[in-house]
């Protein structure tokens, strides 16, 4: 069941809640309040399940979606990111404990100070390879 709303953390001090949007078997939906439809912001969290006894890997994907109209054209402008965890079925070989594993060393990569050199000029040029 998913969580009424979500409250990560934008920076070191500051918060954004994001409320419960919707919910099916494939995943669930939370926007901040306020944005509306047409320039939401949203984390967005699918579930892709293959069916009882099927090979493979199950994936969970999770969006953040930020959508912004431009101060001069007042078109909308949109940014997107995205993580896909891929869950094979076969614990015997890659165990849920080294899925989990995987997931700490990503989040301490992004986190981490040293490796981003903790300035947004130097984040921006890792993750877009540009400067803003």
């Amino acid at each position: 069941m998913a969580s009424s709303s979500l409250v990560p953390k934008k920076s070191e001090s500051t918060v954004e809640t994001f409320a419960l949007q919707n919910t099916s078997a494939q995943g669930a939906t939370y926007s901040v309040a306020g944005r509306g439809l047409a320039l939401p912001k949203q984390i967005v969290i699918q579930r892709k399940v293959g069916p009882s006894g099927s090979t493979g890997n199950d994936h969970v994907i999770v969006r953040v979606v930020h959508t912004d109209a431009n101060a001069t054209t007042g078109k909308p402008v949109t940014s997107l990111v995205s993580l896909d965890i891929s869950i094979p079925r076969d614990t015997a070989t890659i165990t849920p404990t080294e899925v989990v594993e995987s997931l700490g060393i990503l989040a301490s990569l992004l986190n981490d100070s040293t490796a981003l050199a903790a300035t947004t000029v130097a984040r921006t040029a890792l993750v877009e390879g540009r400067d803003l």
